[in-house]
């Protein structure tokens, strides 16, 4: 009975099942049968539970070099960014507007006017949007329910998903 799928071990717990109910075979064939299955699907449920945890080890160590190349770019944009300001100040300090070379051309120019915020509180009212936002607390639905039985419009209470549970 070994490398049966987990569908096809379910599939032979209830084919014994519907075998001993309709006396096609005695009680020590089906205790017999019954142990094989069992040890196979005890066999099969140590092997999913090894896949999981090995999924969710690889998952989380996927997350880690996620981070990790996105803090590498950070560092690496920063540098850069840097390096920029140090060009353009030397420029600048040679009076230098472009320096051409068989790459390409480095050239010093104005900016676009911008806006920098120093105190948001002495800014009129004219230059402000307001933003509204709303977030429905599900929380606060799901104890109103518990308490009053009320299923509050524009909601469905779910109360039957399963999840798997690995200790």
């Amino acid at each position: 009975m070994s490398n049966l799928t987990l569908y096809n071990i379910t599939n032979k717990f209830a084919e014994l099942m519907d075998r001993a109910e309709n006396g096609e075979i005695t009680e020590e064939e089906y205790n017999e049968l019954g142990f094989e299955i069992a040890q196979e699907l005890q066999t099969k449920g140590a092997n999913v539970i090894g896949y999981i945890r090995n999924t969710e080890l690889l998952i989380e160590a996927m997350k880690a070099e996620e981070k990790r190349i996105a803090d590498t770019r950070k560092t690496g944009e920063a540098k850069l960014e840097k390096f920029k300001q140090y060009v353009l100040e030397n420029m600048e300090r040679l009076g230098l507007s472009k320096i051409q070379t068989e790459l390409g051309a480095l050239s010093v120019s104005k900016n676009p006017m911008s806006v920098e915020i120093e105190n948001e509180d002495e800014i009129p009212s004219e230059f402000k949007q307001e933003v509204v936002t709303t977030k429905i607390d599900k929380t606060a639905i799901k104890n109103h329910f518990k308490t009053t039985g009320e299923i509050i419009p524009g909601t469905k209470i779910i109360d039957d998903k399963m999840s798997l549970r690995i200790k």
